[in-house]
């Protein structure tokens, strides 16, 4: 397989698992505290019947998941462990910790790695339903597919986590993610392997086309072969971009949210890296535009800047805010 597209498919992979078990942990932790807030906030006087609450973990996840390109080793929060020294990178470390350490507690102990490996094949079979249609798979091939891409997600967590963990290694030059390629091959034959990476690689993709729909309304509903052709449209335009940048020698980053993933340069500072990010982001709208409506477009546009100002933010605390 071309090592380009292998790197986006392992990113894919990574950013998606890391990003999961982060926003799941966070949401725990952000319950159990809005849980006892609220405890002391209704505990009854004398008199005063008790009133029972519940706290609803709201939609969270750390800000600065970056995940790998493909002339670098970056993976997601590789930037927040081993970037440029500053306060709020180092903040950014210590929340993330306690979830990687948390992690691999779970994965060194076989029982416990079993219910990891259990966790990640639910979402699993989730984001690769359309492909088991598409592929017309059967129900024995697509357990054993979610089976091995579960195994390979929780796998490369743990080997980014232990990096992470140790202050003395360097994430963005981490070797690149074990080779389950020869099991995909061996379980789909050469013509649905290559669906198979396709779809794969343009997982943030279909993650933005996603948060897209939630967004509109039911006048400016995006029908599923328009967002089929969304889907594709983008994934060829980011292919374009990364394939373009690869071969500039540039070193290639991404960084996504569950809005969506942008692609940049990572030479320069923080203002060089925004402005290629916006490149990116620019090319994404434009392929857009040929899909979508004008007002479908604008919350798609909406989205883009969310995830530009959001990539501004964590750029900002690596490299210092612009004087």
């Amino acid at each position: 397989m071309n090592k380009l597209v292998a790197t986006l498919a392992a990113t894919t992979v990574l950013f998606a698992g890391t990003t999961l078990y982060m926003w799941q942990k966070l949401g725990e932790r952000e319950a159990a505290d809005a849980a006892v807030q609220t405890a002391a906030a209704t505990t009854p006087g004398p008199g005063t019947p008790s009133v029972t609450a519940s706290a609803t973990p709201a939609s969270m996840r750390p800000a600065g998941m970056p995940a790998a390109g493909a002339n670098t080793a970056t993976t997601p929060g590789s930037e927040a462990a081993a970037g440029p020294a500053s306060a709020s990178g180092d903040a950014s470390r210590q929340v993330m910790l306690p979830f990687a350490k948390d992690f691999l507690r779970q994965y060194e102990d076989p029982a416990l790695r079993t219910s990891l490996v259990k966790a990640a094949r639910t979402g699993m079979a989730s984001q690769y339903a359309r492909l088991r249609e598409r592929l017309k798979l059967d129900a024995n091939t697509f357990n054993q597919l979610v089976d091995v891409l579960s195994e390979e997600q929780v796998e490369m967590q743990a080997g980014f986590y232990r990096c992470f963990v140790n202050p003395s290694c360097d994430t963005s030059k981490l070797g690149p993610p074990p080779d389950h390629s020869d099991e995909y091959l061996a379980l789909l034959g050469a013509d649905k392997y290559a669906d198979f990476t396709a779809y794969r690689t343009s997982m943030p993709e279909w993650q933005s086309v996603v948060q897209l729909r939630g967004r509109l309304s039911e006048s400016n509903y995006l029908t599923d072969s328009n967002a089929e052709r969304l889907i594709s449209a983008l994934s060829a335009a980011r292919e374009r971009y990364t394939t373009e940048t690869n071969q500039a020698g540039a070193k290639l980053r991404g960084w996504g949210t569950g809005a969506g993933m942008v692609w940049y340069s990572a030479d320069g500072g923080a203002e060089e890296q925004l402005a290629s990010a916006a490149q990116f982001s620019e090319r994404m709208r434009q392929s857009a535009a040929t899909v979508l409506s004008a007002d479908q477009l604008r919350a798609y546009v909406q989205l883009q800047e969310e995830l530009l100002a959001a990539l501004a933010t964590y750029l900002h605390s690596q490299f210092g805010k612009p004087g």
